[in-house]
């Protein structure tokens, strides 16, 4: 379709420019998916490496809300999924007590190590465990590396190797 009241060079330039603009969206589009990509590959080891852990993982908000978890975390807790967790831990609550969330998620933000904690199974269980704490690099959450049984001294995992 011809628009006459308009210069045909004018017609000419504008058609360009709307094909430049197309082969920008296209190349945009395309960068777009390469970084989705790249997030979704990223998101999927991180989760199998916390998944394969043989440790459990979990993140807590300082305010004592479950952020995450692994598998293996689940499981210590008699859970079926990390996601089970997550949705039950809200109402059901991971720690035996509130007193004792409240030690646990204080101590590596106050310099102190945390020791055994005592976590509340699904059945409502107490299960002391061995735990490793550390704050997130911003601050704004606690990690949680709990283990099986309640180690005396740091995990041999954890332990500079031996001269």
């Amino acid at each position: 379709m011809r628009d006459e009241h308009r210069p045909k060079q004018e017609l000419i330039h504008e058609i360009t420019g709307l094909r430049k603009q197309v082969g920008d969206l296209r190349e945009a589009m395309t960068a777009r998916r390469r970084v989705e990509d790249a997030l979704r590959g990223t998101a999927t080891l991180l989760r199998n490496l916390t998944d394969g852990a043989p440790i459990g993982l979990c993140l807590f908000r300082l305010d004592g809300t479950l952020l995450t978890s692994n598998q293996r975390f689940a499981c210590m807790l008699g859970y079926q999924s990390a996601a089970e967790l997550q949705s039950l831990s809200a109402v059901l609550g991971v720690f035996a007590t509130p007193e004792e969330r409240v030690r646990v998620l204080a101590c590596p933000r106050t310099g102190k190590e945390v020791g055994p904690a005592i976590f509340r199974s699904k059945d409502g269980c107490r299960l002391p465990r061995g735990v490793l704490a550390g704050v997130q690099l911003d601050g704004s959450a606690v990690v949680l590396a709990v283990f099986d049984d309640m180690p005396d001294s740091t995990p041999s995992s954890f332990a500079a190797p031996s001269a």
